[in-house]
This record gives structure tokens, sequence and C-alpha cells, in this order.
């Protein structure tokens, strides 16, 4: 199922308008219109400003992919009382972003209090805009150059570097060297 089309079945089953939508969201009528045509793509912004006004996670509006719901993909079973899930590398939850970045869920779902995320930026990709939400991130660089401009900071990544922060300050990434940018990412509470 595409963006529109999910974002138009959650309008209907919480029996809103467009107009009602549109200011529950703060996106313009006729974007949403072209949303739900699948005409348009939201930015990530967008799509977190719809995600919010139904109360659902992000990724919740993304397109399907080949990996199995969130509910059952992983290895699941239980040690010593402890529920422990093992995620296998080809069974991830992925998340293509319009603008070219790549990002793995490391975690079962999102219905835990933090977020883990392997993040792959190709040669010259670049977050289209700002994004804030609550919370915090931290994350660590495995591979290639990352610029991050956060608030009126610029702070330039490399192989080991690592990098804590406030989410709620606007931020935006972009790869910023000859290789593909590889780091992890934990963000809470979890804002895909």
């Amino acid at each position: 199922m595409q963006i529109g089309e999910k974002v138009r079945a959650l309008r209907l089953r919480n029996r809103i308008t467009l107009n009602e939508l549109s200011e529950k969201s703060r996106v313009s009528k006729s974007l949403l219109s072209q949303i739900e045509r699948n005409t348009s793509i939201p930015t990530v912004t967008k799509l977190q400003q719809i995600a919010e006004a139904f109360h659902v996670p992000m990724s919740s509006l993304l397109p399907e992919t080949d990996t199995p719901d969130e509910t059952s993909f992983g290895d699941q079973k239980t040690m010593n009382s402890n529920r422990i899930t093992v995620i296998r590398r080809e069974r991830r939850k992925k998340l293509v972003m319009p603008w070219g970045g790549l990002y793995e869920m490391l975690c079962p779902d999102l219905r835990h209090k933090i977020e883990f995320i392997y993040i792959h930026y190709p040669v010259g990709t670049r977050a289209e805009e700002f994004y804030s939400h609550e919370g915090e991130e931290c994350g660590v660089v495995l591979g290639g150059k990352f610029r991050g401009i956060i608030g009126d900071e610029t702070v330039v990544l490399e192989v080991g570097d690592s990098i804590y922060y406030d989410s709620s300050i606007p931020h935006r990434w972009e790869n910023a060297g000859e290789i593909e940018v590889r780091a992890i990412w934990a963000i809470t509470p979890p804002s895909f």
C-alpha cells in the first residue's frame, strides 16, 4: 500500500474530512489531496505532521516493503523470563526516503522506548529539509563523512565519531564525502 492509500484509509477510518485533517496536521488541503491520490510525495516533515494528527508513528504511513510486518519479523524466543528478539539482516524493515536515504530498523517495532536505525546515505544524498521532534538522538558513523546542521551549528562526523543532541532542535544531515555514509543512530522516543 502506498503512502496516499494509507493516509486516505486512516482519514476515512477516523471519519474526518480533508479540511479537518488539514487543520490537525497543518498541511494544506490541496497537498493532502495530492498525497492521497499519490500524485505528490510528502516531505519527512509533512509526513510527520500527518502522522501526529492521527497519533500514529510515521513509519505506519510509509510504503510496504517485502519484509513481514512488525509483529512477526525476526526470530523471537523467551529466555529466563525476558523477551529476546533477534532480527536477521535480511528481515529488517527498510524505509527508503524520497531524497535517497535508506533507514534499516534494528528494533523489532516502534512500541518500545528507544529506536535504533542503520543509516545509509549514498554519495550526494542530502535530507530535503530540517526536521525536529521531541526527544534525543545519539549516533556513531561507521563509514563515510556525515555533515549535520543542527540549529545554527554545523558538524562533520567521520568514521568513529559520535554525536548526541536534543532532537527538538531542527536538524538535517547530508553525505559530505566520496563514499556512502553508514551510521547507527539511537532515537528516543521512537519517531519513525
